[in-house]
């Protein structure tokens, strides 16, 4: 009797293939930190040959960039369409900001991923760089257009803040930096956190005067 012919290897679709290389990636980024993450670690968690996840990804750079990316890309998306409607108010569309970054990040493991960049980004220059450039400037802008255009409607309790939209995001950094660091010992709510910020940033709605400029 001839010997059984081999069993074939399951084929898998590339695009199925590099989703299952991120979901490794991104438990062992959260287990192990960045810096002690090897290739190697991602492909045994994958369960598949290291050079496989080189075929996809050149260096564990990269496969943290996508993973940032897949994350922050839709959020931008969400607020940079809202931004773009001008009956959207400029208040309205912040709060939509945080209430996506509450869902979609704070609330879930992705927190985590920020986590590694406030930690362990300033040894890994490429990464903070990409960070800053696609997501941080592109997150920026949008709030800039907001904020200036709040400030034109007299929606800003501080004109200047049209030119400081970094401020916007502190509420956000500091939900990540309080959750990891002092929530054990400390809650933070933060739903309330972001409300109340957006109570320092804009006058209340009955004092914003009508685009005719009077009240």
């Amino acid at each position: 009797m001839s010997d059984p012919k081999p069993k074939k290897r399951e084929k898998r679709d590339p695009q199925q293939r590099r989703a299952e290389i991120l979901s490794a990636a991104f438990a062992c980024f959260s287990e192990r930190g960045f810096a002690a993450t090897r290739m190697e670690d991602v492909a045994t968690r994958a369960g598949i040959a290291k050079g496989t996840v080189y075929l996809h990804f050149p260096d564990k750079e990269r496969l943290f960039i996508e993973l940032v990316s897949g994350i922050a890309s839709p959020l931008l998306g969400e607020i940079g369409n809202l931004a773009q409607n001008e009956q959207v108010s400029a208040r309205f569309a912040v709060s939509m900001f945080y209430a996506l970054f509450k869902r979609e990040v704070l609330e879930t493991e992705r927190r985590h991923l920020l986590r590694l960049i406030l930690a362990e980004g300033p040894l890994f220059p490429s990464v903070t760089e990409f960070y800053h450039r696609e997501i941080i400037s592109k997150g920026l802008g949008i709030l800039r257009m907001l904020l200036k255009r709040a400030a034109e409607h007299g929606e800003l309790r501080n004109p200047n803040l049209a030119d400081m939209p970094q401020i916007v995001m502190a509420p956000a950094l500091m939900s990540v930096i309080w959750t990891t660091l002092f929530e054990k010992h400390e809650h933070l709510d933060t739903q309330k956190l972001f409300e109340t910020f957006l109570d320092t940033l804009f006058v209340p709605v009955e004092s914003v005067p009508p685009k005719g400029g009077v009240l």
